[in-house]
């Protein structure tokens, strides 16, 4: 489908940029269209458009979408623009009596923009997730770990800032890494694969496993040694679980889990290296 964005998509996508006249709009359009083009190819590919063609105009996933566009186009060139702000949005310095806003107040918008952004990115991601999109180099890139944006900015840290979603970053890589080595890194990346793709028959059966890594990620961001805690004990004994040895067979299959459960070996007549002590 051939999107399109107009002067009242951008207005809603930020109610501050509200004006009078075209001004602000007109001046982030160059910025729209070049945004728009490369979300198009980086973010949604063949599959992504495929699936906005068939929710069509008007859905949830295309009207989140087109807010991403419009915030990330004008955080593109907000430093470039001489913009006038007033209590109720803001302008384009257009004559000698109007002054550029200042610095602090600049800083301040931006930084509120650039949360919105990580919000609408979280949201459009999470809409975006499906058979055919999960399968994608993009699914892969935009969504690297379970505990994703959206489960940070609406499940987990619902008053967080960008600044706080940058921050926690490195809890997150640090908890993927720890639990890669305890499952494998199949059995993460099919959890994660399922994860992507939304499929509620192979997801059903992670549900509480999901729900645990992410209990054990915050928990790697606080001050507490992570793998002496009650969520990571609980997190192995599902893995190891006989009941879920179908559900984890890629763990079982792991080099992870043999080294867990490593059995010493055993010294009986018929092991082929029998040691005899007379």
């Amino acid at each position: 489908m051939e999107i399109t964005i107009t002067k009242s998509d951008f207005e809603q996508a930020l109610p501050v940029g509200a004006a009078a006249n075209d001004s602000v709009f007109e001046s982030v359009k160059p910025a729209i269209a070049r945004q728009l083009s490369f979300s198009n190819d980086a973010l949604l590919g063949v599959a992504g458009m495929q699936r906005m063609e068939e929710l069509g105009e008007g859905s949830t996933l295309v009207n989140w979408y087109k807010q991403l566009v419009c915030l990330s186009a004008f955080l593109s060139v907000l430093r470039q623009l001489d913009l006038v702000l007033t209590p109720t949005g803001f302008g384009v310095v257009s004559n000698d009596n109007l002054a550029p806003a200042s610095k602090q107040r600049v800083d301040a918008l931006e930084g509120e923009l650039r949360t919105q952004y990580h919000k609408t990115l979280a949201m459009t991601l999470n809409l975006l997730r499906s058979e055919n999109w999960g399968a994608t180099e993009q699914a892969r890139h935009f969504i690297d770990h379970l505990y994703d944006e959206y489960t940070f900015f609406f499940v987990t840290h619902q008053n967080a800032s960008a600044t706080d979603w940058d921050g926690y970053q490195r809890t997150i890589e640090d908890a993927d890494e720890i639990l890669r080595t305890k499952m494998g890194d199949r059995q993460m990346d099919d959890i994660l694969d399922a994860f992507r793709r939304g499929d509620p028959n192979r997801l059903e059966p992670y549900r509480e496993m999901m729900s645990l890594i992410v209990k054990f990620t915050d928990t790697c961001a606080s001050c507490l040694p992570a793998l002496k805690q009650p969520v990571y004990r609980r997190l192995m004994r599902i893995l190891d679980s006989d009941d879920n040895k179908e559900t984890f067979k890629l763990y079982r299959e792991s080099i992870a889990y043999k080294v867990r459960h490593y059995e010493p070996y055993q010294n009986s007549k018929d092991s082929a290296g029998y040691v005899f002590n007379g």
